[in-house]
């Protein structure tokens, strides 16, 4: 039976008669008990890497391309025999067997922000702003919360820098974003809020439902059940029993230390603790906080245009030839590359060893991959032409590497995938047909992704 989420006659005669809202939570919240079975049960965790992480640095190395292109690092060997990635990633070298790479992505915006809408939810941007929600928001509309009183989509801080995550949707159906630090309670993490407009948004449509029942003497049991549903959902906004959840500082200090006991650290391992207490989907946006443009608790980035090296190594001193007009925000912690392989190498680990990681899918990313020539301030630019992604968990074909860039890493040599393909794929593990699923609330039927699961990605 095709995954579509359809109301029964009298409750669609009532959307119609509305046109205000369609698929509202608490009919989702329904739509989602009865059918059980027509999906998998399973979770994501979107680690975006804001700014764009460069191919080369990471999962596609080009040992013999001219030094132009092949940097300052040497590939190493993984736990999958044959397979390369840049030696400054060890411990996720002794873990490939348990991942699979796509090396043959391909993007179409070299903009940090139609490049990241279109990587979050899988459809271009028309001019003039994001459209369509990024995955969380959908599969938060589509299929409601896991958990009474436990969110399904969280955003950590935000979920995914330059983007408008909910889109059309608007904000009843926004990520509960946790900006500050996970740890203890000082944070403010344990006394979770809505925004103001939110609540209001979620409440309202609750109560347009409760009256257009009214507009009805017939006693049907479809609009009795709302009540029912009506209930989950504010159960959902008000709760407090995320309180557990959000306190990393519960974690064993070893473990902590394992992920990297800082900002950066915290956050993928605060994203374990809400997919094991009940959410659907958190969005990661990863980046250590330094560097030239890493001022701010949101805005770190991959973005290396200058100093690529030395940015992705270490924040704690500022290099000699930082370019005049630019100031470095020193950061106490590793840069980037080296905290991701803390972090990611752990999670798939944590994960794993809770018995998580088969429900649960990794997806690794940015908006784009670097430039093949490195420019004359010692760093890569915007490039949407080939770039890699990876995935784990959740079905994954584990040690996988799924396609290949030309011998510069400038474009794929085999079939490319792009963001429709991801996003079919990302779908497709979480038990929901891309091509038979339809975006909720839009009254002509669109499918939520137009591109086709990726040869080789399952098991």
């Amino acid at each position: 039976m095709p995954n579509r989420l359809l109301l029964p006659n009298r409750r669609q005669a009532i959307q119609i008669g509305a046109g205000l809202f369609g698929l509202t939570l608490p009919q989702l919240l329904q739509a989602a008990n009865e059918t059980p079975g027509a999906r998998k049960d399973i979770s994501c965790i979107f680690i975006f890497l804001a700014g764009g992480a460069s191919h080369f640095e990471t999962f596609d190395p080009k040992p013999d391309a001219p030094a132009e292109i092949r940097g300052l690092w040497k590939p190493t060997s993984t736990s999958v025999p044959g397979t390369f990635i840049c030696e400054k990633l060890p411990l996720m070298a002794r873990r490939m067997h348990k991942v699979a790479i796509v090396r043959s992505w391909q993007g179409r915006s070299g903009s940090h922000s139609t490049g990241s809408q279109h990587i979050a939810s899988g459809m271009e941007s028309p001019v003039g702003g994001q459209y369509f929600p990024n995955f969380g928001c959908v599969v938060s509309a589509l299929l409601g919360n896991k958990v009474p009183g436990v969110p399904a989509h969280f955003g950590i801080p935000v979920a995914a820098r330059y983007t408008n995550p909910a889109g059309y949707l608007g904000a009843a159906h926004a990520a509960f974003d946790i900006k500050n630090d996970p740890i203890g309670d000082s944070s403010g993490l344990t006394k979770l809020t809505l925004e103001q407009e939110r609540f209001e948004d979620r409440h309202s449509m609750l109560r347009q439902l409760d009256n257009l029942g009214r507009l009805t003497n017939v006693d049907d049991p479809d609009l009795r059940a709302m009540d029912k549903f009506g209930g989950e959902a504010i159960e959902l906004l008000t709760s407090g029993g995320m309180r557990n959840a959000l306190n990393v500082g519960e974690e064993p200090a070893s473990l902590r230390a394992r992920y990297g006991d800082n900002l950066y650290g915290r956050r993928v391992l605060l994203a374990r603790r809400l997919i094991e207490a009940g959410a659907r989907f958190v969005t990661i946006n990863q980046a250590v906080q330094g560097g030239l443009f890493g001022a701010g608790p949101t805005n770190g980035t991959w973005d290396n245009h200058h100093l690529l090296f030395e940015s992705m190594m270490s924040f704690a001193n500022a290099p000699a030839n930082i370019p005049g007009s630019y100031k470095w925000h020193t950061d106490p912690g590793p840069g980037n590359l080296p905290q991701l392989d803390m972090s990611l190498s752990t999670l798939l680990d944590d994960l794993d060893d809770r018995g998580l990681l088969a429900t649960t899918l990794v997806v690794v990313m940015g908006e784009f991959g670097r430039t093949p020539k490195i420019n004359k301030d010692a760093g890569r630019d915007h490039y949407p032409a080939a770039g890699s992604v990876l995935l784990a968990g959740a079905g994954i074909a584990e040690g996988a590497v799924i396609g290949a860039t030309d011998k510069h890493g400038t474009e794929p040599k085999t079939r490319p995938w792009r963001p429709e393909d991801f996003a079919a794929s990302i779908y497709h593990a979480l038990g929901l047909d891309p091509h038979t699923t339809h975006f909720p609330r839009l009254v002509r039927p669109t499918p939520i992704a137009s591109g086709t699961v990726i040869d080789g990605l399952f098991a």
